[in-house]
């Protein structure tokens, strides 16, 4: 049996591993890559025959796990792709969003990405409506059989809604083997998802393990919330604007939920008005409503929230005062977040609050390490305003979080651990730990294959 690593090996998006036994391959994710380096990549040909796979198994939404999965049904895919039912819901607006996104780019001239000179598109929103045709619902905890080798159980992750680590059973030649994708690995204490259940135990033989932030220990989730909610009050106070670049999934439902909490307990205001200026965050929101509450007030509704209706309504809040606006992208290279951004950074009052990853060469990278200028739109902007970088909201497990989740997974049946979706450093510190701990572990590149 014979295990290839297409993305996120020795780097961190692009997440897709190629399983191949004697009659059956398959694919556990199909991401889009990300970030300089990288990103053209998702402009070139698969690697392998995409007609040729049998199904896909999808841990969760995100679209680096998720992203190219329209390209794939493109050229030639007919398979299922399993995926629990949040995971669908969410995807499915992801992949939509990143569809009309790259026709309306082509439409206007533009290169494929931030990174790339090159023009064209990976897919199109037809090629996303028929992938989304080709989802199969499968249940957490229940084992299904895609093939007559293959059995398959999803685990929850705690990463994002719908979000799971999976675990596949394979007969091969008579020998059964047992291997482990992690996905994303969430905290062991989630804010708004469900947790995963560490006393599940499981033997098996390989597991391909998350590990971004190996080495890093997250400042407490907790504490960061309270620090954003003070740095509204101050801003505020003095008559500016806060401005929270915020991530689609996950992350703005959790700062819309931490800031109903404050307001309920009295630490923030009741009169500030919060403004979701994000039409994709307000799709996700509304589907985590649904899987999450049973009061549909309960999570995310409070006095003030304020959802934007149309572009018009968000080009009329830049002239407002006193407020917060909460707007994609979360690392401010796109969307809406740039524009509030480019009429609101020399402000001295006003206050940006990054809730998330920076990543090199994205706008938040350059504001977060103290920029005094940026280029926007092609006009250098003088940066006055206060830049504040909040490090506990993050929805992935830390160094900690994964030397505790491996332990339920550790036998003597375990041969190898392969450490993915991470910086090679970072997988290095991981890996120090593993190896101290008596676990065989090993750092996999880009189109490494391994026989298992």
């Amino acid at each position: 049996m014979k295990l290839t690593f297409y993305g996120a090996a020795s780097t961190v998006t692009g997440s897709c591993y190629l399983v191949e036994t004697q009659n059956t391959r398959f694919l556990v994710d199909c991401g889009m890559f990300q970030g300089p380096g990288v990103e053209q990549l998702n402009l070139e040909e698969f690697s392998f025959d995409p007609s040729s796979i049998d199904f896909v198994l999808l841990t969760h939404a995100h679209v680096d796990h998720s992203g190219l999965l329209p390209k794939l049904i493109a050229n030639g895919f007919t398979g299922n792709i399993y995926a629990t039912y949040n995971t669908i819901k969410i995807a499915s607006e992801l992949l939509l969003d990143s569809a009309k996104i790259q026709e309306e780019n082509f439409t206007r001239g533009l290169p494929y990405g931030k990174y790339t000179n090159k023009k064209g598109i990976a897919y199109t929103t037809q090629d996303t409506e028929n992938i989304i045709s080709k989802f199969k619902l499968v249940y957490f905890d229940e084992t299904f059989i895609p093939s007559s080798e293959v059995e398959v159980t999803y685990r929850r992750a705690g990463h994002i809604l719908g979000a799971a680590s999976i675990e596949i059973t394979i007969q091969d030649n008579g020998k059964e083997k047992r291997i482990v994708f992690s996905g994303d690995i969430g905290r062991l204490k989630p804010h708004l998802d469900e947790s995963f259940d560490l006393q599940h135990t499981w033997n098996p033989n390989y597991i391909l393990m998350e590990s971004l932030y190996g080495g890093v220990i997250h400042p407490d989730r907790d504490e960061s919330a309270a620090q954003l909610v003070e740095i509204i009050n101050d801003t505020i106070n003095r008559g500016g604007n806060v401005y929270i670049p915020s991530f689609a999934v996950q992350r703005t439902q959790e700062v819309l939920n931490d800031l109903k909490v404050a307001k309920e307990n009295g630490t923030l205001d009741p009169n500030i008005e919060v403004w979701l200026d994000s039409p994709l965050a307000q799709k996700i929101t509304r589907i985590y409503i649904s899987a999450l509450q049973t009061d549909i007030n309960s999570l995310f509704d409070f006095e003030g929230l304020r959802y934007v209706r149309n572009y018009s309504e968000s080009i009329r809040i830049r002239r407002k005062l006193g407020i917060v606006i909460i707007a994609g992208s979360g690392m401010a290279d796109g969307g809406r977040i740039v524009e509030h951004l480019f009429s609101g950074l020399s402000n001295r009052k006003n206050t940006v609050a990054f809730v998330g990853f920076q990543a090199e060469g994205t706008l938040g990278r350059d504001l977060t390490t103290g920029a005094k200028k940026v280029e926007i739109d092609r006009k250098k902007i003088q940066v006055r305003s206060r830049i504040e970088q909040l490090k506990g909201f993050s929805a992935h497990g830390d160094h900690n979080d994964y030397l505790e989740w491996i332990q339920r997974y550790k036998s003597s049946d375990l041969r190898k651990v392969f450490l993915i979706h991470a910086e090679v450093e970072k997988s290095k510190a991981l890996r120090y730990d593993l190896n101290q701990d008596g676990i065989d572990s090993v750092i996999p590149c880009i189109n490494d294959t391994f026989e298992i």
